[in-house]
């Protein structure tokens, strides 16, 4: 009976631990593909752990409350109780707009102030509101938005790694080693490491990395979308010259310099491979190539650009087809001049459209949403013209599913997209939201966040009870309604922090994390402790390129705690191994939300990212590991 109940614990814990490694699996390869939001991932990744038996619901559910993911939404609720004040808008425009003469004085001043406002507040608050001044000063001076802000997206990082409320991935950490017994970090202590690490960020960027990034031009209407191709839909009218022309994809290439990626006839898709259709009436083209070879096209005679049904445009009747289209008699001279005169509709004075990119961002509450499902033209008074992505996309703009950076192109009134730029989760490229000031705020919100970092640092409360009751203090004081508050949390990083901190709790509860910290045990005795620091830093490097920062901490840090104990190293020495690692990486824009915030104004590709990113990621490494065993000496204690 003993042997028999033996063998089936085995066997069921043996299932556990396949379980959990094939759901860990699918988990990371949702977060490399991207055809789901990452926040979907992990929760569908607990859910799974939950059908499957492995953890319970109260283990599952644990990550909610688990001080990481508590202290990581309060300090999202300090950062926009400053951002409220206006003051973060003051000082990028008094700052920035006397240094434009000089693009190398520009990009450095820059990096400074993003640099130290990241140390404190949410870097990606920051970044946002400097992205629009940034361009403004460029498109006044002819400074290269390419060669200035990717080293302000990097420099906001590097701030975060000097201080423990500068980035959840710090406070991750922190909160998982205090939750295990161990001290956890200072407020400061991070940044006997991570300022070192700035210093050499910044001197490679200023000097040799900005020199691997294009030089573009600003954005503005004249320049607009003219970085990387565009994905637009165009409809053939019912008395359109095009109607019995052969369907050429060579011919668009070659004459037009689009590409002709699908049409679409009846709600059913026309291949093109085969005997070369002819246009009909009500054909839908989808054409990709740079906006202004878009326009041209879409202003030619019998085409005009995809509007949704319900959109009540200036000088037009609205025809309803099968393709849910509005055309508009004025869209060629919008097309060729980009901003066209409305006139009086439904009794609402006159006013010039015009377009403007947008980016969408993780907490827009879009992501993996179409533009249909959320009737975005109804909802914002603005009609997407077209969309572009990071690799390409060949689906109908209005029903593909929205990514965290896609860029829209948008047609509204200068009051739609001021209102556009004032919502949360867009960032308006070239409009800047006009940020109440509130001076008789500033006083009391930089006091709450002076006390939350000088109660924390002194330790007299964890940094989780401090934040918490510094927010308290704002709801109380009415510097940050609770509405607002509450909008200020980033869900989608709640629900990726508390997914990853549920695989990371069944790692640890299978044994799984045991078996890896024997294995590394038995290396250790060849290679020696430094060798296992070095491999959790580079793989924490390596994750975070791919998916959430914070997230790479969560899933490998019960790993490193493991580990420590079996082979008896610091494991506060791992874990800063890991916070570090997981900041320390820039080769790809997919692991930060302020690359992708960029990714679109600075007209970059993918490879920018590359090869400015690999040489600093070599450069901080060397330095994180050489420094990381002079403070946290890798013999535990």
């Amino acid at each position: 009976m003993d042997t028999n109940f033996l063998v089936s614990a085995l066997s069921i814990s043996g299932l556990k631990i396949f379980a959990t490694l094939l759901i860990l699996a699918g988990a990371i390869y949702g977060f490399v593909s991207e055809k789901v939001a990452p926040d979907v991932v992990a929760l569908l990744a607990m859910l799974a752990l939950l059908l499957t038996g492995v953890l319970r619901p109260d283990e599952a559910f644990s990550g909610f409350s688990h001080p990481a993911t508590v202290s990581v939404a309060a300090v999202l609720v300090l950062s926009s109780a400053i951002e409220r004040t206006g003051v973060l808008s003051v000082v990028a425009r008094r700052v920035l707009a006397p240094l434009g003469g000089s693009e190398f004085l520009l990009t450095a001043v820059i990096m400074v102030v993003i640099g130290v406002l990241s140390a404190f507040v949410n870097n990606t608050a920051a970044v946002a509101i400097f992205i629009p001044v940034v361009l403004e000063v460029c498109r006044q001076t002819g400074a290269s938005p390419g060669r200035v802000l990717m080293p302000m997206s990097h420099a906001a990082t590097f701030g975060g790694m000097c201080t423990l409320v500068g980035t959840s991935t710090n406070l991750v950490a922190h909160e998982f080693a205090r939750n295990q017994g161990l001290p956890g970090f200072s407020m400061f202590e991070l940044g006997k490491v991570g300022l070192p690490m700035v210093l050499v960020g910044f001197a490679y960027i200023l000097f040799v990395g900005r020199w691997f990034l294009p030089r573009t031009q600003a954005a503005s209407t004249d320049t607009i979308g003219q970085a990387d191709p565009y994905l637009s839909e165009l409809i053939v009218m019912s008395n359109s010259p095009w109607i019995g022309r052969e369907v050429n994809p060579e011919k668009f290439r070659l004459d037009l310099d689009v590409e002709l990626v699908g049409l679409v006839r009846d709600g059913r898709v026309v291949g093109l491979e085969e005997q070369p259709p002819h246009f009909a009436a009500g054909d839908s083209l989808r054409v990709r190539g740079a906006l202004d070879k878009v326009l041209a096209l879409a202003a030619s005679d019998g085409l005009e650009v995809h509007r949704p049904e319900d959109r009540k445009s200036q000088d037009a009747v609205t025809q309803s087809d099968s393709a849910s289209d509005a055309e508009t008699p004025n869209s060629e001279s919008a097309a060729a001049e980009k901003s066209v005169e409305s006139e009086s509709v439904g009794g609402k004075s006159a006013s010039a459209l015009r377009l403007a990119e947008v980016v969408v961002l993780t907490t827009s509450g879009l992501i993996g949403r179409t533009l249909k499902q959320i009737r975005f033209a109804e909802r914002f008074d603005s009609v997407v013209l077209a969309l572009r992505r990071r690799g390409g996309i060949r689906e109908r703009p209005s029903t593909t599913p929205l990514h965290a950076g896609d860029v829209l192109l948008v047609e509204g009134s200068p009051e739609s997209l001021t209102a556009l730029a004032e919502t949360r989760g867009f960032l308006v490229v070239g409009t800047i939201a006009q940020v109440k000031q509130r001076p008789h705020l500033l006083l009391i919100t930089t006091l709450v966040l002076m006390g939350v970092v000088g109660i924390a640092a002194l330790g007299i409360l964890p940094i989780v009870t401090a934040a918490v009751a510094g927010c308290a203090v704002l709801m109380l004081t009415g510097c940050l309604p609770p509405r607002d508050a509450y909008q200020a949390i980033d869900l989608s990083l709640v629900f990726l922090l508390a997914g990853t901190l549920a695989l990371g709790t069944a790692l640890e509860k299978t044994g799984i994390t045991t078996m890896l910290a024997n294995g590394l045990a038995a290396m250790t005795g060849v290679t020696g402790p430094y060798v296992v620091l070095a491999c959790f830093f580079l793989v924490a490097v390596g994750i975070s390129e791919l998916m959430s920062n914070s997230g790479t901490v969560a899933l490998l840090a019960p790993v490193a705690v493991s580990s420590a104990a079996q082979m008896g190293i610091n494991p506060m020495a791992l874990l800063a191994a890991i916070a570090f690692g997981a900041s320390a990486s820039f080769a790809m824009p997919m692991g930060y939300q302020t690359s992708l915030m960029i990714y679109g104004p600075g007209g970059y590709r993918f490879k920018d990212f590359v090869r400015m990113g690999i040489a600093l990621d070599v450069l901080l490494a060397l330095l994180a590991l050489w420094l990381i065993p002079q403070f946290w000496p890798l013999t535990a204690k």
